[in-house]
């Protein structure tokens, strides 16, 4: 592999000589970018707010056809990403969710994007990604306390043209994609495109760790799944989309967009030792999305209807007996509106916004009648008015703005899950202020703040989930019940954040430095109601419910750096080193307790299912003559989690449980270690071919994002497209 390294590197160094002429595209200038999740069309380099961009050439780069881990690129993105086309997402210490409705609130083209499974989603669609740090609930409501992520799309051109695409890889990895763009006649614009995909053979696991683990963090690898199989871990999945804009008059502008996924018989394989989870599913999604826009000069207007469902099935799959054991329907309607107009160094951003959010879902035993669900119907029907003034002159940008929130969120009683149905209604003022000034010696400061509102997750009021397993090796039943509680109260936050930034300007070197802290406020969190071993009926029962911690309190660092050696020889090839970081200085929760005597004590511990550090880093070289080449890699920092599996893992002792951050060995606490993992990509164009390779996994590494869930080893990927 050493050897396969070096010759691409001695490819890349000598392609900048040889390289055939071909299309003189020159560096991606981000400064330029204009940031639609403002709703104001600001240019990034005027938005005090932390603001990344993923651009094309970095979605063209990565090896991987889902944005799960396009995303695992940016700062400070916590993502835990396993088999089935399964992902969740976290920021800035705010843990992953498997909820819709999370602290990290996913759009689409600025509307809601009716999932929180960012794998469901292939990057073949998407043209760059926003991702906003921090709060910025005051121009999109509740769910975004940990920040916003906004995926934009491919848009329709006044060209007539194509591309097709094909590629293969190892585990039977084969894709197909293909879009046609065009015009229908002067005023209307189209574009269609198609992508399939498909792993066809259980992949295998990693051969070796790179990082020297402690004997805690080989418990979570088994030594047995070093180049072993995952078996049942074979998907497929088909996306199609649409676009089309009319052109009403010179101001006036409407059009859809229609996006399509599904996917059918996505195994499953549970976690790596097969105790339990093993199945498939279906997924089936629709995204439709209407615009109306006015625009003129100094003044524009928007309007965006929005639709989304999305159904999800499991069931398992035995000959004769197959059937259908759990589904949900989750849909989502609504529209945002807002208009913008300029008054000399003043832009104005006002709007209103209304999403209703419903869920429904069945679980079935066998074929017969529905049993209860793990969790109640409920829906969620927000309303809000908002307005942002940005005022930028000179070396100043400042913007603030206010949101009133209306929510009503209401859960329907099922007698079958031991919880109670009823509604809750709730009025909120989110405001947000920004600040960011040009210093001396190409240097900027920047700060702001934001605040956040989450109503509890119905599951958490009013559901219920029940697993039981017969574990043979030690002859027991283990019982595990979560319970939800009706009293939850809803979460709130504040985050500060301020940085320094610095940038050459021949775009040579750039730096940022930002620290931020949150406070959470009545953080929901899990608590142990009982645990009962009954050894004359090998029985272990556990009850888990949820609960109101008394404030969480999150801070930590940012840094982003690059460095683009061709500025130093005017551009005429881009060799750039890159890397962000995010260490968490604090990650914590202060739960209460009720003593022995009677009254209640604080304790602080370390908050569960969050990464203390994470980390990006690569290097990437274009000769804007059709050669590209990018060495990434992704240092995914340790984190605390209970232990599902303590049965088994061999060798497992007390002693090796967690100990420290306010935790005993009674809380059964494992640390998830510490990985790094390299993605290799090469690729040539010559008038309208290219050929590429991707290599993710570059060396094999043996990781896990989620408990014995281990991620693939090495794949290689080939790929032949052409432009029409």
């Amino acid at each position: 592999m050493k050897n396969l390294f070096l010759m691409a590197v001695l490819c890349l160094i000598a392609n900048h000589v040889f390289s055939q002429e071909g299309d003189s595209l020159r560096r991606y200038e981000l400064d330029e970018v204009v940031v639609s999740s403002t709703r104001a069309n600001i240019q990034l380099k005027n938005i005090p707010q932390k603001v990344e961009i993923i651009d094309k050439g970095m979605l063209q780069s990565l090896p991987s056809s889902n944005m799960a881990d396009v995303l695992k690129t940016s700062t400070n993105l916590d993502i835990i990403q396993y088999p089935g086309l399964s992902s969740t997402i976290g920021m800035r210490g705010f843990s992953p969710s498997a909820h819709a409705r999370s602290y990290t609130l996913l759009l689409l083209n600025g509307n809601p994007l009716g999932t929180a499974n960012i794998s469901c989603l292939d990057k073949d669609l998407v043209e760059r990604v926003e991702v906003i740090k921090g709060p910025y609930s005051t121009l999109y409501g509740s769910d975004a306390m940990g920040g916003v992520i906004n995926i934009i799309t491919r848009k329709p051109v006044a060209q007539n043209n194509g591309r097709a695409e094909v590629g293969f890889g190892s585990f039977g990895n084969l894709k197909m994609s293909g879009s046609v763009n065009g015009t229908l006649s002067k005023k209307s614009l189209f574009r269609i495109g198609f992508t399939r995909n498909e792993q066809r053979l259980d992949y295998r696991i990693g051969k070796s760790n790179m990082l020297k683990m402690s004997e805690k963090g080989k418990l979570m690898l088994d030594k047995a799944s070093f180049g072993d199989v995952m078996k049942n871990s074979t998907w497929q999945y088909n996306q199609v989309d649409g676009q089309y804009v009319f052109n009403i008059s010179d101001r006036w502008t409407t059009g859809f967009d229609l996006i399509y996924f599904n996917a059918n018989d996505i195994e499953t394989p549970g976690n790596y030792w097969g105790s339990y989870g093993q199945s498939k599913k279906d997924i089936d999604r629709i995204n439709l999305y209407g615009t109306l826009m006015r625009k003129t000069e100094g003044n524009s207007f928007y309007f965006s209807p929005y639709f989304t469902k999305e159904v999800n099935a499991n069931y398992t799959d035995n000959s004769d007996t197959s059937f259908v054991s759990f589904n949900s329907d989750l849909r989502e309607y609504g529209f945002k509106m807002h208009d913008n107009f300029s008054l000399g160094s003043f832009k104005v951003v006002a709007g209103a916004d209304l999403d209703v959010y419903r869920y429904a879902s069945d679980r079935f035993k066998g074929k017969a009648s529905p049993t209860n669900p793990y969790s109640p119907n409920h829906n969620n029907t927000k309303a809000a008015l908002f307005s942002q003034v940005t005022y930028s002159k000179g070396g100043l940008d400042v913007n603030g703005g206010l949101r009133y929130n209306y929510i009503s969120y209401r859960i329907e009683k099922n007698d079958s899950l031991q919880g109670t149905g009823g509604s809750e209604t709730y009025h909120t003022l989110n405001p947000s202020l920004g600040l960011q000034y040009k210093l001396p010696l190409n240097l900027k400061l920047h700060a702001s703040y934001g605040t956040g509102f989450s109503v509890p997750d119905a599951f958490k009021v009013a559901g219920f989930y029940a697993v039981s397993e017969y574990l043979a090796a030690w002859d027991y039943w283990w019982v595990k019940n979560y319970m939800g509680n009706p009293d939850l109260k809803p979460e709130s936050s504040s985050t500060i954040d301020v940085g320094l930034s610095y940038a050459t300007p021949n775009k040579f070197l750039f730096l940022d430095l930002t620290w931020f802290t949150t406070r959470h406020s009545d953080k929901i969190i899990e608590t142990m109601l009982d645990s009962v071993v009954v050894n004359q009926n090998k029985l272990v029962y556990d009850v888990t419910s949820y609960k109101n911690a008394n404030n969480s309190a999150m801070n930590g660092v940012e840094l982003v750096a690059s460095t683009n050696i061709g500025a130093l020889f005017g551009d005429e090839f881009k060799l750039e080193l890159y890397g962000n970081m995010t260490y968490m200085f604090n990650n914590t929760v202060d739960e209460a307790f009720v003593s022995s005597t009677g009254k209640d004590s604080i304790v602080s511990r370390d908050l569960l299912y969050a990464r203390k550090s994470n980390a990006n880093f690569g290097v990437v070289y274009e000769n804007y003559k059709g050669f590209s080449a990018r060495l990434h890699g992704r240092y995914i920092g340790s984190r605390l989690e209970k232990d599902s599996f303590s049965k088994l893992r061999p060798g497992l002792t007390p002693a090796q449980y967690h100990t420290s951050g306010g935790y005993t060995v009674k809380d059964k606490i494992l640390q998830h270690p510490e990985y790094l993992v390299f993605d290799f990509s090469v690729g040539y164009s010559i008038t309208s071919y290219r050929f590429g390779i991707t290599v993710s996994n570059l060396f094999d590494e043996n990781y896990t994002e989620k408990d014995a869930y281990n991620m693939p080893g090495r794949m290689l990927m080939a790929s032949y497209s052409y432009s029409f």
